[in-house]
């Protein structure tokens, strides 16, 4: 029994400022990926949608011909 307490390594409970600080960064750069991707993925949708408005006009076009 004498060996285990050997083995503990004594830790201040509520000392997290380390790790606050590096999740909140962590957090913080994963949130700004987010937020570039979901404008991304906004262009592409309006790109697609008006490819594909395009698409069809020209198909209408060329059939009430």
């Amino acid at each position: 029994m004498a060996d285990a307490r050997k083995n503990i390594i004594p830790v201040r409970l509520g000392d997290f400022s380390v790790l606050d600080t590096e999740f909140s960064s962590i957090r913080e750069r994963f949130d700004a990926e987010m937020r570039k991707m979901e404008d991304e993925m906004t262009k592409f949708r309006s790109e697609l949608l008006n490819r594909e408005q395009s698409s069809l006009f020209s198909r209408a076009a060329t059939n009430s011909r």
